[in-house]
């Protein structure tokens, strides 16, 4: 057992997760390593979350603080995002996640081309070429209703 395992299992039944680099607050048995998402979470949401590959890379959209490094549990939307767990009210994942129902229209900077995409705070992604060096070209509009 290295030292650093040992120091991590001493204080605070703290783990080292090897993916994420860094000691996690414990026990270890409580937590699993999601790949995509690149974070450990409560087991309680493992088979039962929708993965956003590297969402905990991203800040907290209410504190602005770092997630994958915090001491404090994330919350899991259920769009995929993350908030601080002790920040979490229903009105703000109702705010943050509403956007799953709106499109947008877009220019893209690079190919020129005019689309109408899924809206997304961070950034939204030309159907034409891929890129996401996008600008809004107009406001956003109601998702096309699904038939099924």
């Amino acid at each position: 057992m290295t030292p650093l395992k040992l120091l991590c299992i001493l204080y605070k039944k703290q783990y080292h997760c090897q993916p994420c680099g860094i000691c996690r607050i414990g026990p270890k048995e409580k937590y699993f390593h999601c790949t995509k998402c690149n974070l450990c979470l409560a087991t309680d949401l493992k088979d039962n979350h929708k993965c956003v590959e590297n969402v905990s890379r991203q800040n907290c959209p209410v504190c602005m603080e770092d997630i994958h490094t915090s001491r404090i549990e994330a919350h899991v939307l259920p769009c995929g995002h993350l908030l601080h767990k002790i920040i979490f009210f229903p009105h703000v994942s109702y705010t943050l996640c509403m956007y799953v129902f709106l499109c947008s229209q877009i220019i893209c900077n690079d190919c020129q081309a005019h689309c109408t995409v899924s809206f997304h705070v961070l950034g939204m992604k030309c159907s034409s070429c891929g890129s996401y060096n996008t600008a809004q070209d107009g406001g956003l509009i109601a998702a096309p209703a699904v038939n099924t």
